[in-house]
Formats: structure tokens, sequence, C-alpha cells
């Protein structure tokens, strides 16, 4: 009994704590879907496939013409949706930090490595309360209420465990976990992670009414690397993905929130199929130019970070021009991919001063991080971190509700998405310059 009341009080405690909005004030709800493509959005059969979002390009705005950044990765471009800047301004360069001693296993994780005001700074700064679901580079963010994206890179705790520690505020998980929102153990995976991630974002929307809510679906993404984008496997993934927002916007319909929310879909990046793979430092390896040890890289005179449709080499002593010479003669010699040095990138194509090469994947090929594969392989599959510029590395965006005015956007890019919701909730961010083609 004691037990019982202890486990009451518990519960009472943490969800009548905390900042909370009023259902009277403005808010937005910018849900990502991972791998939204552009020509998805565009498709004919779209209505038919997606009722729920068909609906919201009905009944509000939309763009089926998204430029992302380069590269058209998931963690910077989901950092530029909140920060209205490009990576070279925001520093999250990669899905990965650059250390070839690890592998490149770690991901940009932590907040504080973002180097401008984001729409969560700002948010903090007015007042607003915030709510995160496993959006990327949230950990150690200051939001209200948050589950940030982490997961481990050993296998050494699982990631509900491993996100309880990050978790805010440290109640957060634990008490979705005492409503019956969060299994009692496991390590989800699957639909049954996106569906974890979606009874938690409905658990605490609907108790803290927050003013910016951030949330991210993430199969879409994983479907489209293993069976490419136009599977009936990525068809299936994004008819699931339509299926999570209609419940948001069942409880805005039964609730009438409309009036004083805006609920905004965007994708980050496109996708592009591939046949076959491509590991650069098995090719590094071949020439003496790398160690591997165990599966590990122990020593290197030339490295690269394989990033789907794009990888970017580093030389470890930049200035021995001789070395340099031999490593472009020998890159451009291959059939799969494209090579631009530092001279070449200006403006869309841009990477940290100290990447020596930047190489961008033909037609029919994608790189892969792995040490285990050799230099080429026949596998097919998809990525993106290619040319943004590419039709098919576009994304979608749709729009409805509060200050959404019914209508097609012709082009966009993904920074464009802060500005937006910086106007909506008055949050005067004032990174860059909002693009409106209309």
């Amino acid at each position: 009994m004691r037990h019982f009341i202890s486990i009451l009080f518990l519960l009472c405690l943490i969800s009548c704590s905390g900042p909370t909005g009023y259902w009277s004030d403005p808010r937005v709800i910018l849900i990502s879907i991972d791998g939204l493509r552009a020509d998805i959005v565009n498709n004919p059969a779209f209505a038919e496939n997606h009722p729920y979002l068909a609906r919201l390009m009905a009944e509000g705005e939309y763009c089926a013409n998204v430029q992302t950044v380069f590269p058209s990765l998931t963690y910077p471009s989901h950092t530029s949706m909140i920060t209205g800047v490009m990576p070279d301004k925001h520093g999250i360069v990669n899905n990965r930090p650059f250390i070839p001693e690890k592998n490149f296993v770690d991901w940009y994780w932590y907040a504080d490595s973002i180097k401008v005001p984001t729409l969560i700074t700002k948010a903090k700064q007015k007042g607003l309360v915030t709510l995160g679901v496993s959006w990327p580079v949230t950990v150690g963010a200051e939001m209200d209420w948050m589950l940030p994206e982490i997961k481990s890179v050993t296998d050494t705790i699982s990631t509900v465990d491993l996100a309880r520690k990050h978790d805010r505020p440290e109640t957060f998980l634990e008490s979705a976990k005492i409503r019956g929102a969060v299994p009692e153990d496991g390590n989800p995976s699957g639909y049954n992670r996106d569906l974890l991630l979606h009874e938690i974002f409905m658990d605490a929307f609907f108790r803290k009414a927050p003013h910016l809510s951030l949330y991210h679906m993430i199969e879409t993404d994983l479907i489209q690397h293993e069976f490419g984008g136009k599977s009936d496997e990525a068809k299936d993934a994004f008819m699931f993905m339509d299926s999570l927002v209609g419940n948001i916007m069942a409880f805005l319909d039964e609730n009438k929130l409309w009036e004083t929310t805006t609920l905004m879909i965007a994708g980050d990046h496109g996708f592009r199929d591939y046949e076959k793979q491509v590991n650069i430092n098995r090719l590094f390896e071949k020439e003496g130019w790398l160690t591997l040890k165990n599966g590990f890289i122990s020593d290197w005179k030339v490295v690269c970070l394989g990033s789907g449709g794009s990888g970017f080499v580093r030389l470890k002593y930049p200035a021995d021009r001789d070395f340099k010479k031999k490593v472009r003669l020998l890159l451009s010699k291959q059939e799969a991919f494209e090579v631009l040095e530092q001279r070449h990138m200006r403006g869309t194509l841009w990477a940290p001063e100290k990447t020596d090469f930047v190489l961008l994947a033909n037609k029919g090929f994608g790189f892969v991080r792995s040490t285990d594969e050799p230099y080429i392989t026949d596998r097919a599959g998809g990525s993106h971190g290619g040319d943004p510029r590419h039709k098919i590395l576009k994304t979608g965006y749709i729009a409805a509700g509060r200050g959404i005015e019914k209508g097609v956007i012709d082009s966009m890019s993904v920074t464009d998405i802060a500005f937006k919701i910086s106007d909506l909730l008055g949050l005067e961010l004032e990174n860059s310059v909002v693009m409106k083609n209309r």
C-alpha cells in the first residue's frame, strides 16, 4: 500500500509540476519526416496514400521543391531548420564529428555544438514552453520537456536507458513509463521505436500544451537506406507516418485548436538509390596510406568520412604537397565519384577548411563508413548526403493552421522554416533572411 501511494504521489508531482502553456496561446508543432522526398509530395497518388498530409496540403501551404543543405544529411539539415543558417555557420557540418581513430562512430548529439541562436534558445528567452521528441542535436538543450535523440554506439546500454540519462527534466521519461507510454524494458527499433516516440509526444503535448514542439519521425529514413526510395517498403513507411500525423490532427480537431496551432511537416533531404557501395578507406589502405587494426583505423596519412552521396577526405599533413598530388591522382582515376577541392567549393557546396577533397558519388554509387567491406561492393540501397541542388535530393514541406495562407510555394530552403516559426511565435530570429517564393 505504501509503495502504491508513493507511485501515485510521484505521478501527481510529475504531472502537475513544471512549465505548462495554455491552449489559448499561439503554438507551432514542427514534425520532420526523415527522408520525405519531394517526388512523394509531387506524386499524383499522394492524396490516396497519405490522406492526412493531403488534407494539410488542401487546407494550407506546401512546397515540393525544398532545397536542403550540404551535406544533405539529417543532423546538418535539422539544425538548419531551427537556426535559419547553413552548416558552415551553425557548426553541425555532418552527422558525425571527424574522429577517424574511433571509426567515425560518434554523432553530433550535443546542443552545445551549435554555434548560433536556435528556435529553442529564442523560445527560452521569451519564456515559452518547449517540447522536443527525438530532435537531432538536442542533448543538453534547454527545453522544458525533452527526450533527445541519442543511442549507444557500442551496444553497451539500451536506447531507452541512455535516453533516460539525458531527458529533461530527469523525470520526463520515467513519468511517461509510469503512465504506460513507455514499455518496461527493451530497445525498440523499427516501427516500434516510432510508435514509442509518438506515444511520448502525444502524452507530453496533451499534458503540457507547449508553445514550440519539435518532433522527429525516423523509420522512413532507415527503410529507404535499406530498400531504396522507390521500394514498396518505403511506400508503406510513409503511409505509417501519415497515420501518426493523423492522430495529431485528430487531437487538434477534437479540441478545436486549429485557431491557435500551426502544424508544419518538413523533410530533411531526398534520397538517391545506388547499386554499388564505395569504401574509400580500403582504397587508401591498399596504397599503404592507412592502417586498419582489428577493424579500427589505427594510423592514417589520408582518411575519408563517407557520408552517402559524399565523402570528406583529409590529409594528416596537408602541407605535404607531393603526397597531396599522389592522393589527387589516385582519386581522379576512379569512376565512382567526382573529386572537388577547396577552390571548387563555393556557395552551396561547402566543407570545413581542414577538408582537402570532397567526393561526390556518381550515379549508381554510394559511400559507406564500414571498415569491413572491400573498396567496391555490389550492394543496392539508398543514400543522401550529395549535392542538394539535384532534383532527387529535394525534400517537401506542408503547413496548415494559424497564420498559414492557402497556396503553393514554388521553391524554398530548409532554412526558411526557422523564420516562418520565428514569425509565428515572435521569436525575432536574426541569423539570416527568409526566402519567400510564392
